[in-house]
């Protein structure tokens, strides 16, 4: 009988220490006497909530190259071949009005596209590839821009519905709506974490969770083409203006200000303080408190133009950026202003970038974030 208890007592322990399974306003000018820009609304969040987040580590770019590494195609840094061939961009369409920031998940992002939206605010599209990011907040509706962005990544994406009209253009275009994953579609990947956040901006999830949800939905993963190819350069090219910082104002209420930080090699991004006119407020990451910081800043300037699509219940109009043609390009990399032009025909291009002299307008290594901005708007390096 002692025999067959202490059998059984360290069964029990055996088991007890088994670890778990792992949205076109074009930029408007403020009424007289108004401070702020009206901050535009959407519909309330599903009320039922999604699958919790699976736990996912931070794929960082190896600083040794292992014997089986490729550039990204998206940062040109080392990455395991094995990783991006088996994997898919994704683009998750994350929101930028006061009360979102910070936003978790930026830092993480290989490329990250801002564009106006409506109301004075902008939204971020970001694309991951090369590196996970493990929590990704807040999640927000899809706008036109995501027509044009998708298809240049051939993305799966990540959004939380879109006004009626916009919605049903997602769903008319064959190859957004094969590859999206919405949560107002109750579909799989996200989950309600009201503790870190107040509803509509509670919605998060993670890379790992969005590939797992990807192939649920029978998404192909990886994509039936690869991720576009961008150009990099280790040495910064000839001709550049030296430059210690870039505004950008989407807005008269809300600037960006990117700062040359020659330390660490980066832009660091401040932005529109939402209690003070200031724009030496860093806009950090949520997750690190740390300022986030690009290797590049890219002005993709382009027309502008208001649709009549109604976005919000303040009857905020969608925008439409024209991304197919050419325009001007300015590139912030190394300390130095680079300008020139930008040209694409195709949906499914990303842009050709040529500097004045004709060669090609080659990216840092590292990430990127791109101001898509209207022509007849200037950006201020005086400061």
């Amino acid at each position: 009988m002692k025999r067959l208890l202490s059998i059984l007592i360290a069964a029990l322990l055996v088991v007890g220490c088994s670890s778990p399974p792992p949205t076109l306003n074009l930029p408007p000018t403020l009424p007289p006497g108004a401070t702020s820009a009206p901050q535009a609304t959407e519909p309330p969040t599903p009320s039922e909530t999604a699958t919790p987040l699976p736990a996912t580590a931070t794929l960082s770019p190896t600083a040794t190259p292992a014997p089986d590494d490729v550039p990204c195609p998206l940062t040109g840094l080392g990455v395991s071949k094995s990783l991006v061939e088996s994997r898919r961009p994704i683009l998750v369409q994350i929101g930028n009005s006061n009360p979102e920031r910070p936003q978790f998940g930026l830092a993480q992002a290989d490329l990250v596209f801002e564009t106006i939206a409506e109301g004075g605010i902008t939204r971020f599209s970001a694309i991951y590839l090369c590196q996970d990011a493990p929590e990704v907040a807040g999640v927000r509706s899809g706008r036109l821009i995501d027509l044009q962005l998708v298809p240049m990544f051939n993305a799966i994406f990540v959004h939380v519905g879109a006004s009626e009209q916009v919605q049903k253009l997602f769903e008319d275009d064959r190859t957004i709506r094969d590859s999206s994953l919405d949560y107002f579609r109750n579909h799989p990947g996200f989950t309600l974490l009201p503790d870190r956040r107040r509803a509509p901006f509670d919605v998060f999830t993670s890379t790992s969770a969005l590939y797992d949800a990807a192939r649920q939905r029978n998404i192909p993963v990886p994509g039936d083409r690869p991720p576009p190819q961008l150009s990099f350069s280790e040495a910064a090219p000839a001709g550049g203006a030296p430059t210690s910082s870039a505004t950008v104002k989407h807005h008269s209420s809300y600037w960006v200000r990117w700062k040359w930080d020659a330390a660490s090699g980066l832009w660091t991004r401040n932005v529109t303080n939402d209690t003070a006119p200031t724009i030496d407020a860093p806009h950090v990451d949520a997750a690190t408190g740390r300022p986030l910081a690009a290797a590049n800043v890219l002005i993709i300037q382009a027309l502008h133009e208001q649709t009549e699509i109604i976005e919000d219940s303040l009857n905020s109009r969608s925008v439409q950026v024209n991304l197919i043609g050419s325009g001007p390009a300015t590139l912030f990399r190394d300390g130095q202003m680079f300008s020139g032009t930008w040209s694409r025909a195709n949906a499914a291009d990303w842009f050709t970038l040529t500097l004045a002299d004709g060669s090609t307008m080659a990216l840092h290594l590292g990430n990127t974030h791109v101001h898509l901005y209207p022509t007849t708007y200037k950006f201020d390096t005086s400061q």
